[in-house]
């Protein structure tokens, strides 16, 4: 059963870790075919870099989830003039937003490369899986599982209003330039994490993949789009 739950939510802030990034050690932009006999889950992980906000670097995480798409949350790339991504094999290539919902907090890149997609499913309640973050400019993938299923009311990346949107609560190891993680369950992309509470250590929160399937239907055209005013995290 599903519950609705007011959550106490390090709204937003996770995913947008901010640094200053050097230029040295990028690669050419050259399309890149990742071996499809990998693990999926990894080889479909990007980090994500949005620059633009007070002259720096927004950090954040996606994945591919269609054809030379990939799927990551708004708060990263709100307020950006260049967004790239780092592929698996480490090579950046540049990023186009083509899609946002600053209510869900979800956004699309289009990024010219080969990457296998993941496929979309769903999850329950005591799901287990896992979702690709970066620790030291590494992809690592860690364990999760879904504690709850639940109508989550959280703000807007604005602070204007406060949107509902399907998710899970999870037991994960979440920490800042996190979010847009997106979480795997059988081989299926199944969720975006997108904060981390702020009363229980160890506990994070994701919106349910469904509710991507509005930003992804407007993606399709590849047509970029106004991302807004920077992401301001409340407080």
């Amino acid at each position: 059963m599903r519950t609705s739950k007011r959550s106490q939510l390090t709204a937003l802030v996770l995913g947008a870790a901010v640094s200053a990034m050097a230029a040295a050690g990028c690669r050419g932009h050259d399309k890149p075919t990742l071996d499809p006999s990998g693990d999926s889950a990894m080889a479909a992980a990007v980090q994500v870099e949005a620059n633009g906000c007070n002259g720096r670097t927004s950090l954040g995480a996606g994945s591919f989830v269609a054809r030379e798409l990939v799927l990551t949350v708004a708060h990263v790339v709100a307020g950006s003039d260049h967004a790239r991504v780092v592929l698996a094999d480490g090579t950046r290539v540049d990023a186009t937003v083509v899609a946002i919902d600053r209510g869900k907090d979800l956004a699309v890149l289009a990024v010219d490369a080969r990457v296998a997609p993941l496929q979309r499913g769903s999850m329950r309640r005591g799901s287990t899986g896992t979702f690709v973050v970066y620790r030291n400019i590494r992809a690592v993938s860690l364990p999760f599982e879904a504690t709850a299923a639940a109508e989550i009311e959280a703000p807007s990346i604005d602070h204007d209003e406060s949107t509902e949107r399907s998710g899970y609560r999870l037991a994960a190891d979440v920490q800042q330039g996190d979010s847009g993680s997106v979480l795997v369950t059988n081989g299926v992309a199944t969720g975006v994490v997108f904060a981390r509470s702020t009363a229980t250590g160890g506990t994070a929160w994701a919106i349910d993949i469904s509710e991507a399937d509005g930003v992804l239907s407007q993606a399709v055209a590849r047509n970029p789009v106004d991302v807004g005013a920077c992401f301001v995290p409340a407080g």
